[in-house]
């Protein structure tokens, strides 16, 4: 009880200073280059990166995993690189991320390197999990190593949420030709992303005393096609600026995960010289999750998509 009110008790205090100092925030997608669902692949990648340019956020990040990029999925390549979006090397098989061989990364890291050197807006960014899912300290320092010596610089991801699972159930309903109020959905998917921003919001206020810049990692699914203009909105009213990323990861002094070699958790824990805590592998919804999500869709009356 008590955490529960000194949690509301920071909420308030960063909403009466909200407009004292400013808060940023980046867009990133994840599962780029997914197959069509409800929405031709093609159509969600333009309508999403369109709808954001129509909310004046003109770039975000694109974690790319090249295993995916086909001559079926080259126009939507294409379309990332032409409207100026930041390229991520997000490696070319995504089982190499459990391997426990050290040579395995590197020869994913190329593999995929190769594959999207020729796009004008990859810059050797580069995202991978092991980075910041803790592992092997040692195969760990051998992959920070690689990374360094090869020119590699590694973007970090402060803030996400499991729309993947939200996006799943929304897909569910409609292939069983069952209409869904996108509307009342738009308002379920957005207070999930809002109440994830504004919870790190007050942790890292509450360990850090500042509020710093978040990195919100979202998929490229249907959902965030119809309804990213809301989420962007939603972020402007609580005195978010959305960033181009190509602002932060290019800025070695703006951006401190660079010159430290920290990724965005180990310099928290740094910072705050608590222990670093061994995180939960956080790319699959757990049950907790799930009924977290469950909850957003009963409140808008979308109980009809929560599985019986």
């Amino acid at each position: 009880m008590r955490m529960k009110y000194l949690s509301a008790l920071l909420l308030i205090v960063i909403q009466l200073f909200s407009c004292a100092h400013a808060r940023e925030i980046v867009l990133a997608f994840d599962d780029t280059l997914a197959h069509s669902t409800s929405l031709d692949g093609t159509a969600r990648t333009k309508m999403l990166i369109n709808s954001m340019a129509r909310a004046d956020v003109k770039q975000a990040l694109f974690l790319i995993k090249t295993k995916k990029l086909t001559a079926n999925t080259l126009d939507r390549m294409m379309y990332y690189d032409e409207t100026g979006q930041l390229i991520v090397n997000a490696g070319h098989n995504y089982s190499l991320l459990h391997r426990a061989k050290s040579y395995g990364y590197p020869i994913d890291i190329m593999k995929s390197n190769a594959a999207l050197e020729p796009y004008v807006n990859y810059h050797q960014h580069i995202t991978y999990p092991y980075l910041d899912g803790g592992g092997d300290s040692e195969l760990l320092g051998q992959l920070k190593r690689y990374l360094a010596e090869h020119n590699y610089l590694p973007i970090y991801v402060t803030t996400q949420v499991h729309d993947e699972y939200m996006n799943k159930l929304y897909q569910i309903r409609i292939e069983s030709g069952r209409t869904v109020d996108i509307r009342a959905l738009e308002k379920a998917y957005v207070s999930m992303i809002m109440d994830k921003v504004m919870a790190y919001e007050a942790r890292a206020f509450l360990t850090l005393g500042r509020s710093p810049r978040q990195v919100l990692l979202l998929n490229e699914n249907d959902l965030a096609a119809y309804c990213i203009i809301g989420v962007i909105d939603a972020l402007n009213e609580k005195g978010f600026k959305v960033i181009a990323p190509e602002k932060v990861f290019t800025d070695p002094v703006l951006n401190p995960y660079f010159v430290s070699n920290f990724t965005a958790n180990t310099l928290n824990n740094f910072i705050t010289g608590l222990p670093e805590a061994k995180r939960e592998w956080p790319y699959v919804a757990s049950k907790q999750d799930k009924e977290k999500i469950h909850s957003y869709l009963r409140v808008q009356g979308l109980e009809n998509l929560i599985p019986q």
